[in-house]
């Protein structure tokens, strides 16, 4: 009994020592806070460097692109026998329509011999890029690897600092030159938004290594290379990089000065005052239930700052997956009351596609291969509607301990899935613009040439001919053929038009009332044809269109099934709409018409003057303007056909 006393008293005897190990336990831990809540300084620092970068990257990568397309365009100024038509006139609109370009060049065999604008531009004239050794290395890589190059930048012959794209154009395999576009460094520097982000916490420094010496030549002020929190990022297409770092390196150090003082006067403090309770153990009871006040009040402040947090937060059972408490802001999200929440299990809340993953890390945390994880997934409210969230999931039980429960934070990131779903679409609608554009080009290489080709046959036999009836004959040759090219022309800028016109307005339409339109407007033709018209669509069928387009496309669909309906029966037209979302319609036209072979025609079906029957009033421009029109307005058209049997165009609208 007195050994148990004197063992359990001996500390009293000494309340320095005890003081002094409490000061060091609180320095200890105030010093690992202190370090964890630097790293996350760090960290946000990194992360917001890191954005800025890509904003950069975005910033260039725009005006790159559209330099690309200026380029291409230019490119189509050239003939096949390397002549140059119409550059004067030509030019200004590519300016005009691509505002961050300060010129245009076209260089054949590297000489520099079209430049716009000219007078600004005119003592670069006539200069030969290949054989100048101090640039040349960039233009002949353009060459090596078929593409489009950027050099600079580099001050140009007529004065100023600039980078230069140069497109290398190739005829016959055999190269002819460049087309070239010139952006100076200051406005690309301004599109970029160095001027503007510069201002804040960051410096900038854009840089580019000599092809010739491999040195790496810095073009804005400061020095930047050396600081250890820099980062960059490479342009492949230009071989450039750019650089990004906090103007003050000991900022995040430096914000938690205050902290560590804290720290550093608890630990003196809570040292002192464990000293001062040893020495006073008659108060050591009111100490108790201060701090149990202390941590009651605590426990209410957690309660406050778990139900008043701005993000969702949920504490779950492990093994079950279903919600124990909840604070308010998630109920918010959700729709759920308290009562109602408690109910459910996580997997009633999550979009069915989205729990597999889920179910994966969660086995990993349960098994302790992971301490926490997070991830992005789809949420479902109580009305049933999406929205995405950040799930960020930590254990509430220790390692080696058996899974009890966890906190669960959600974070509502719908707005910023929107703007990158937004964004890849705008990604793919440029890609299928590029796309379009190839192809109208080869379109109007085919079709204008073809014509040009018959108008000169044609004067060149009016012009070898001795007799005047030949030659009246030519010129009604001519007449038609001009004729013909001015109905193509005509074709071209309707598709030109539609392309160019991607934000038409859009408006709720309903589709039984522009069905029924469009029947009275072939009206007369229904009866000459003695056709049947079945329409089975629902009065609640809306849908967002442009109400021209809708009646185009209508118009074209109904006629074709009219126009090549077959001879040895009645035609009969089905027009039926499904719903194939909440607020999506699908528009299926069937008939009993002659049919398409889709085994020969389906990949030339909806191309421009293709067509699929003897017909003399079959021109093959209907189809081809109709699908524009359709994925114009995001919208895509099936198709299935059998020869003999009828044809079906089902139109999906957004």
């Amino acid at each position: 009994m007195d050994n148990k006393l004197t063992a359990s008293t001996i500390n009293f005897k000494k309340p320095a020592v005890v003081g002094f190990l409490v000061f060091v336990i609180v320095l200890l831990l105030g010093s690992f806070i202190f370090w964890q809540r630097y790293r996350i300084l760090s960290e946000e620092r990194n992360r917001e460097m890191i954005g800025i970068i890509q904003v950069i990257e975005n910033n260039i990568s725009q005006p790159l692109k559209s330099s690309y397309s200026a380029a291409l365009s230019q490119a189509l100024l050239i003939g096949d026998d390397g002549q140059i038509f119409d550059f004067e006139a030509k030019a200004p609109q590519l300016l005009e329509a691509n505002p961050n370009l300060d010129a245009i060049q076209l260089v054949p065999k590297g000489i520099i011999t079209h430049v716009y604008p000219l007078e600004e531009n005119r003592a670069a004239l006539n200069y030969d890029i290949l054989a100048d050794e101090t640039r040349n290395e960039e233009a002949f890589r353009a060459i090596e690897k078929r593409r489009m190059y950027f050099a600079g930048p580099f001050q140009l012959k007529q004065g100023g600092l600039a980078v230069v794209g140069r497109l290398p154009v190739f005829i016959d395999n055999e190269f002819w030159g460049f087309s070239a576009v010139i952006i100076k460094f200051e406005n690309l520097l301004e599109q970029a938004g160095f001027n503007e982000l510069s201002r804040g916490d960051y410096q900038f420094q854009f840089s580019k290594y000599d092809p010739e010496t491999g040195k790496e030549n810095f073009y804005l002020e400061g020095d930047i290379s050396s600081n250890a929190y820099s980062e960059n990022i490479l342009f492949t297409d230009g071989n450039w990089k750019v650089y990004v770092a906090p103007k003050n390196q000991y900022a995040p150090f430096l914000s938690l000065l205050p902290l560590a003082g804290l720290i550093v006067f608890l630990a003196i403090w809570l040292g002192h005052l464990m000293k001062k309770l040893l020495k006073r153990p008659e108060k050591l009871e009111a100490v108790v239930e201060a701090q149990n006040l202390e941590l009651y009040n605590s426990n209410l402040r957690f309660r406050k700052i778990f139900n008043q947090a701005a993000v969702g937060m949920a504490r779950m059972d492990t093994r079950t997956g279903k919600f124990i408490e909840t604070n308010k802001r998630f109920r918010d999200l959700s729709g759920y009351s308290e009562e109602e929440i408690t109910k459910l299990n996580y997997k009633q809340l999550s979009h069915p596609n989205d729990n597999e993953e889920n179910g994966i890390l969660m086995q990993k945390l349960l098994q302790g291969e992971i301490r926490e994880y997070s991830l992005e997934k789809r949420a479902l409210k109580k009305d049933g509607s999406i929205y995405w969230v950040k799930l960020t999931v930590s254990p509430l039980w220790q390692p080696g301990d058996e899974p009890t429960s966890h906190i669960s934070i959600i974070e509502d990131i719908t707005k910023n899935k929107e703007a990158e779903l937004q964004l890849n679409k705008s990604y793919k609608m440029l890609v299928d613009q590029n796309k379009r554009l190839v192809n109208f080009s080869y379109i109007i290489s085919h079709d204008l040439r073809s014509h040009s080709s018959n108008i000169q046959s044609i004067l060149d036999l009016y012009e070898i001919s001795e007799l005047q009836e030949d030659r009246d004959n030519y010129i009604e040759l001519l007449s038609k053929v001009t004729a013909n090219l001015n109905q193509t022309l005509q074709h071209l800028n309707e598709v030109v038009s539609i392309q160019n016109n991607p934000d038409l307005k859009k408006e709720p339409l309903k589709l039984v009332d522009f069905v029924k339109k469009t029947i009275e407007h072939l009206e007369i033709r229904i009866k000459e044809k003695q056709a049947k018209i079945f329409i089975d669509i629902p009065r609640e069928a809306e849908i967002n269109f442009n109400s021209a387009y809708l009646e185009s496309v209508l118009l074209n669909f109904i006629s074709n099934s009219l126009r090549y309906s077959d001879e040895n029966r009645n035609p009969e037209i089905n027009i039926k709409a499904t719903q194939r979302e909440a607020d999506k319609w699908s528009l299926e036209i069937s008939d009993n018409g002659i049919g398409i072979d889709l085994e020969r025609n389906k990949e030339k079906l909806f191309g421009m003057y293709k067509t699929f029957t003897d017909r003399q009033d079959s021109r093959g421009i209907g189809l081809f303007i109709t699908k524009h029109q359709v994925e114009a307005m995001g919208g895509e058209i099936e198709v299935e056909s059998t020869p003999g049997y009828g044809t079906t165009f089902k139109v999906n609208f957004q």
